[in-house]
């Protein structure tokens, strides 16, 4: 479960690789039309490189936006202000020669940050603008695939009060992700853990593992395609000890997460919506405690509890990580390495554990990093931390973090190529990077033309699976770049024993 912001969807109308165990695999590869076009269009390389193309707000067709001019620092003539109503929006026509471009943004926030909406032809996207307010900013906004000839680009409202400069397409190309280490940030790690982070090591790039949330959306995907995603997502939340003080009862849940990853027939990822160890509001209308993991549900201050190791709170953190760890121990015991992502999407401050700021959730981090290594003596455990776009204070360092992992939710059909090239621009290559959470199926066709190549996908529980029609779900699971439970190299049939650390 994660804090989704829901919306109506922005519709303006018209509007042979190698496998883990090194042996060759022949595929069939299918380009789609994009792609093709793609290829046609830079297929001379001695071609002159198309220019860059700069759109301003003032010059575009606009719909309940105006023109002014009062904010200095504007490019052009002017700027357009004036998104507060839904369906306001500028509209751009431009010529362009076909090929792959950046888009650049430049804009003014008079009041922080904000969502924009864009159309690119026929691709719907997402995003958010930041910065300083009160001043105009440039920032990348993903890349794009434009046509040969005429091109047409929708900016809109999004959740409004932003300023509009103008749009850059800039020419652009994109490149495979770097391999980063094979080295794990436990370097205890055991023989099933070092396995499988060889495998994502070597498939990074050129394979992306199908992964889905939760048991019943793994068997809609069975009985949609006829396979299984390679990564089953499940979460620790139902053995929080305050959760089970009220009462919860997780049965024989990670009975079936251990059958799911037992002789590597899957691959078990868990998170943990830790519910606080204490204070929880327990009142109705949002804040009750079984709601008790969002910072509005309870008043626990993790900054408060950190700064005093002799009191109540901090005492409670410890028994709640060692708590789980004896969940975590039982796959460790069944030989079953975990793609392990706890304290996710602090950055967004909506958990308690991101409500006070970097610091706090860094030291929580590693503090919980040392524990299950050092005291508790899991080894079994890739640690991945949930990071978004914006450099910052968050991360807790290399040595603590073995994946970078996104969770996105977007348009349909988005390339997610803004996420990527900015996590790509913060960690280079030192780091696998996956799409952790996701309430769209990425594309493989258009991964492979912007080179985004998660490591995996997992996409969330409820109803996004399947508001997907079925002949998509199935052309994605079929494709040739995304590996499902069936095409899984057979070395992940891991040793049921632990071998020494290498």
């Amino acid at each position: 479960m994660t804090m989704i912001i829901l919306r109506p969807r922005f519709i303006l109308q018209p509007i042979g690789f190698r496998s883990c165990n090194n042996a060759l695999v022949n595929v069939i590869i299918r380009p789609a039309a994009l792609i093709l076009l793609f290829l046609l269009s830079s297929r001379d390389a001695s071609a002159k490189r198309p220019a860059v193309i700069r759109l301003e707000a003032e010059n575009a067709d606009r719909y309940g936006v105006v023109v002014a001019a009062e904010r200095p620092g504007f490019s052009g003539t002017g700027y357009v202000t004036g998104f507060d109503l839904d369906g306001d929006r500028v509209v751009f026509k431009f010529k362009a020669r076909a090929g792959l471009y950046e888009l650049r943004i430049r804009y003014a926030l008079p009041s922080g940050s904000k969502e924009y909406e864009i159309r690119v032809n026929d691709e719907n996207r997402t995003g958010m603008l930041a910065g300083k307010t009160g001043v105009f900013t440039e920032m990348t906004a993903g890349k794009y695939l434009l046509r040969d000839g005429e091109n047409e680009v929708v900016v809109g409202k999004g959740w409004g009060w932003y300023e509009l400069d103008r749009l850059e397409f800039v020419p652009a190309s994109a490149s495979s992700p770097g391999k980063p280490s094979r080295r794990l940030a436990d370097h205890g790690a055991d023989a099933g853990a070092r396995a499988l982070f060889d495998c994502l090591v070597d498939l990074y790039g050129s394979k992306t593992l199908a992964g889905q949330q939760d048991f019943g959306e793994i068997a809609y995907a069975r009985s949609v395609t006829g396979r299984e995603p390679a990564v089953g997502a499940f979460d620790l939340m139902e053995y929080s000890p305050s959760r089970i003080e009220h009462g919860s009862n997780p049965g024989d849940y990670l009975d079936r997460v251990i059958d799911w990853g037992r002789d590597g027939k899957g691959i078990v990822s868990l998170s943990w919506h830790w519910n606080a160890p204490s204070h929880l509001i327990d009142k109705p209308d949002g804040k009750e405690w079984w709601r008790g993991f969002y910072t509005e549900a309870t008043t626990f201050d993790l900054e408060k509890a950190l700064a005093d190791p002799a009191s109540e709170d901090y005492r409670l953190l410890l028994r709640d990580m060692d708590a789980i760890a004896v969940q975590l121990r039982r796959l460790q015991d069944a030989g079953i390495p975990v793609l392990w992502r706890p304290l996710h999407e602090s950055q967004g401050g909506w958990f308690w554990w991101g409500a006070r700021g970097p610091d706090p959730l860094v030291r929580l981090w590693r503090l919980m990093f040392e524990r299950f290594t050092n005291h508790q003596g899991l080894h079994n455990l890739i640690w991945v931390f949930t990071s978004s776009t914006e450099p910052g204070a968050w991360y807790p360092g290399d040595r603590y973090v073995d994946v970078i992992g996104a969770d996105i939710y977007t348009e349909p059909h988005s390339s997610m190529s803004g996420e990527w090239d900015a996590l790509r621009r913060l960690y280079g290559s030192r780091k696998l990077i996956a799409l952790t959470e996701t309430g769209t199926l990425p594309l493989p066709d258009r991964m492979r033309a912007f080179e985004v190549r998660w490591s995996w996908f997992s996409v969330w529980s409820g109803r996004f699976l399947r508001i997907i029609p079925p002949d998509e779900i199935r052309s994605v699971y079929d494709h040739p770049d995304v590996v499902t439970r069936d095409r899984l190299p057979e070395f992940l049939k891991l040793p049921l024993t632990r071998q020494p650390a290498r």
